[in-house]
């Protein structure tokens, strides 16, 4: 997945992903209280965290009244992201409720045997309120319209993976 040396605990790996996406929607950098408020965190123990990811080469401290802090190139590499990719959005719609999520990846298993397909999902955001269970719908993606409905059978990681047990498939997709 990624040529670093060391691997991230997943407090640290969701604090990265959300100091990316943060960063990533304004290319400035991101205040401490922002930070703390969207992982759930005091800011004191966020800046802990902060200087810890920093003595790592994954931040940068940005002093003075417009700073904060911002990933560096090495974190965009740990969290297997592209600094210049244009990502699009896809619709993730989970219990009739609609997100614009980017997806990194869909990695399909058993594509041969459709009673037991699975998808493996991956999102450059955190996901904070899909549960195992959740019926959710994924798509239409940019490239090859593909939608995949299914239901959640595991969140992974920090929140910003999951398998999912797949229904049905449709590409390219048809609103009919």
């Amino acid at each position: 997945m990624d040529d670093t040396p060391f691997d991230l605990s997943p407090p640290d790996r969701n604090a990265l992903t959300v100091l990316v996406n943060e960063y990533g929607e304004t290319e400035e950098p991101v205040k401490s209280k922002r930070l703390a408020e969207r992982i759930d965190r005091t800011e004191g123990s966020l800046k802990n965290q902060m200087r810890k990811l920093g003595s790592l080469g994954l931040v940068d401290s940005v002093p003075g009244p417009r700073g904060g802090y911002e990933p560096t190139e090495m974190a965009f590499r740990v969290l297997d992201r592209d600094r210049d990719d244009d990502q699009e959005d896809v619709v993730l719609a989970q219990n009739f409720q609609r997100l614009d999520v980017t997806v990194d990846g869909i990695t399909l298993t058993n594509v041969h045997h459709p009673t037991e397909c699975r998808a493996r999902i991956h999102f450059q955001q955190l996901l904070e309120d899909i549960e195992v269970g959740d019926p959710i719908v994924v798509g239409p993606t940019p490239e090859f319209d593909l939608v995949v409905l299914g239901e959640v059978t595991d969140v992974l990681g920090a929140g910003d993976e999951i398998l999912l047990d797949v229904g049905e498939m449709q590409a390219p997709f048809t609103d009919a």
